[in-house]
């Protein structure tokens, strides 16, 4: 069932709303996920916040980080968790971490300033089906030779539910089930499981959400009636054009008739 039609209380960590709030609210498990995902430890998080948002122009696209936070100031890190399988993931990932890149560098500071950055993305689903793998970690590389990493500090992996292969640890395994909708089976996944639930059971959270629903409902609604009105005036416009190429036909008609009966009438001058 789509997350958006569900009720409050049977809302998944794989909701994005859930999952910022759990996150946010729990920072050893944000901390213990990051570290189970990126197999590196984290000592100290640093400015951790759900939903942060980026303006990268006044008039240009933001964007709006499900959970970003910094470690020891010396690597950043945003965490997603994305709900819809769709073709623009990859370029996305891409923006995300060009606009965390642009936000934390000073117009004035040195490129060698530049925080290590670490976008995940959170899928209940497998990007690469083709290949099937449970965790995909991309780095940019050397076409020449793959063994040759462009050390530029930045990273982005994709946690993906519906591997087939047996990549990663049965602590990963345990989590990506869960993330699958299968019961907790490991220490970390039931802590996540019992703050999900005490989420689930916050009135001020649940009026949040419901409040957002309706925010998107507005907005989808505005759309909706925003698009009717150009599609009616496109009606109208091809009404218009419709009826003018009727009267242009019946004009053409009309001089193809006149030039017949003006050559005939001729034809008839000339006999005589």
């Amino acid at each position: 069932m789509n997350n958006e039609e569900t009720n409050y209380e049977e809302l998944t960590i794989t909701n994005n709303f859930i999952f910022c709030k759990v996150m946010q609210s729990n920072p050893d498990l944000c901390k213990q996920l990051v570290e189970l995902i990126t197999d590196r430890k984290i000592h100290h998080m640093v400015g951790l916040n759900g939903e942060k948002t980026i303006e990268v122009t006044p008039d240009g696209k933001g964007i709006r980080l499900d959970v970003y936070f910094e470690d020891d100031g010396s690597t950043m890190y945003d965490v997603e968790m994305q709900v819809e399988s769709n073709r623009n993931l990859a370029r996305r990932s891409r923006f995300y971490q060009n606009t965390i890149d642009s936000q934390a560098l000073e117009k004035s500071s040195d490129y060698i300033k530049l925080l290590d950055s670490y976008v995940i993305f959170i899928c209940p689903f497998n990007i690469l089906p083709k290949y099937g793998y449970h965790l995909y970690h991309f780095r940019p590389r050397a076409d020449e030779d793959p063994s040759i990493i462009l050390e530029d500090g930045t990273s982005r992996i994709f946690v993906c539910a519906n591997g087939k292969k047996d990549d990663v640890s049965d602590e990963m395994k345990a989590f990506l089930n869960y993330l699958g909708g299968k019961l907790a089976q490991s220490k970390l996944t039931s802590q996540i499981d019992e703050a999900v639930k005490i989420a689930r059971r916050n009135s001020k959270w649940r009026s949040e959400y419901m409040l957002s629903k309706v925010d998107i409902d507005v907005l989808k609604g505005e759309y909706e009636r925003t698009i009717a009105k150009k599609d009616a005036v496109i009606s109208e416009q091809s009404q218009a054009l419709s009826e003018k190429d009727q009267a242009l036909s019946e004009m053409n008609s009309r001089i193809a008739e006149l030039e017949a009966l003006i050559a005939n009438l001729s034809g008839k001058d000339n006999q005589k």
